[in-house]
């Protein structure tokens, strides 16, 4: 078996000679690491979190440098091009290489500058792990705390008045017997619970979903969702509804 720490040094070391034709280009401007490498968690299971800065003009010519680098270690075993961007200025590729170590891919995003600074943010993002920075663009930067306080309390009466309506959804698909359906509605009712937790346990942090939870969450609350998640039937799916409305009234009013 391939071993992760040489393989995914050797993947970065090729990535940063297939970028060095593009240093002298003005509309290029760095490529950092993001993900669990600006973390400080990078461990056997790690994959190549790529954020490529760089006008949006030369897109093509960089996807075609960076997949030919790629290829030359191992032929791709699948790629998928992101086609819903989250961002403006923002493309997404993932790359599975044969002969990688389980669960080694390469996420490479292309962004434009005005975006690429978001991704700088300390409090959200870590810090980035320098690839290639010849015109040393690579800056810590700081959240605008005002605009994500506001967003966090737009998020919060957003998720209270949500519950009542996915409840019911849930209570409805149970009654008719559709599992598909009810199981459905009830994931909606999980991401909320998480979304809560976040804004109380990472506040900073309290929009990245399903990510990082066993860092970020204390223990017995990773239990309790852990235990909602996983439920074998409709009938346990029921009995933990009463369970999941404590703990959303219970999160909902620490945060007030």
């Amino acid at each position: 078996m391939t071993e992760p720490t040489h393989y995914r040094a050797r993947v970065v070391q090729t990535i940063v000679t297939a970028l060095g034709r593009f240093g002298d280009d003005d509309r290029f401007f760095a490529a950092f690491e993001g993900g669990s490498a600006a973390t400080g968690r990078l461990d056997a299971y790690s994959d190549i979190d790529l954020c490529v800065v760089a006008d949006p003009a030369l897109n093509d010519a960089l996807f075609a440098a960076i997949e030919d680098a790629l290829q030359a270690i191992g032929p791709f075993s699948h790629v998928w091009n992101v086609a819903d961007a989250p961002w403006p200025g923002f493309t997404q590729k993932f790359y599975f290489l044969d002969g990688a170590p389980p669960f080694f891919a390469v996420d490479c995003s292309l962004v434009a500058p005005e975006t690429g600074r978001m991704f700088l943010e300390e409090e959200r993002h870590g810090t980035a792990q320098v690839v290639f920075d010849p015109k040393h663009w690579i800056a810590p930067q700081r959240m605008d705390r005002a605009a994500h306080e506001m967003r966090r309390q737009r998020r919060l009466v957003q998720n209270r008045a949500a519950w009542p309506v996915y409840r019911m959804l849930v209570d409805k698909e149970l009654a008719r017997g559709h599992p598909l359906d009810a199981n459905g509605f009830y994931q909606a009712l999980l991401r909320m619970l998480i979304e809560l937790a976040g804004m109380l346990h990472r506040p900073d942090r309290f929009d990245f979903g399903w990510r990082y939870l066993h860092h970020d969450l204390p223990p017995d609350l990773q239990g309790t969702l852990t235990d909602l998640a996983c439920a074998a039937n409709l009938d346990a799916l029921a009995a933990r509804l009463p369970r999941a409305d404590a703990l959303h009234r219970e999160l909902s009013r620490a945060l007030d």
